[in-house]
């Protein structure tokens, strides 16, 4: 059974520490919004289904502390590029909505 575009959740992070993340943009294919664009979402995540397009758009670490409620969002990826953290944070915050988010360009 595949998975279906809005059915898919737009940021799955592991539950504590600090590792590796990318931002993906998540066409479906052979849709088309209303002004003609192609239909897509952000994902914050490492795999995805294979029945739907996807696009890596960068990446970058995040460190997550639940103790604490908070999440950090920095650094690059070697092979992606550095995402957009704004983004990425924009995503964190609509999922952990009692956490503090933020981001920063340094570090790798």
């Amino acid at each position: 059974m595949s998975a279906t575009y809005d059915s898919i959740p737009s940021v799955e992070i592991d539950p504590q520490g600090t590792y590796k993340y990318i931002l993906i943009k998540l066409y479906e294919k052979n849709v088309k919004n209303e002004d003609g664009s192609e239909k897509f979402k952000y994902l914050v995540r490492a795999t995805l289904p294979e029945t739907l397009d996807t696009e890596c758009v960068g990446g970058g670490r995040i460190k997550h502390n639940p103790d604490e409620k908070k999440i950090h969002v920095y650094g690059y990826s070697q092979g992606f590029g550095k995402a957009d953290h704004a983004i990425t944070k924009q995503l964190l915050d609509e999922k952990y909505t009692d956490y503090t988010v933020d981001w920063s360009d340094e570090g790798y």
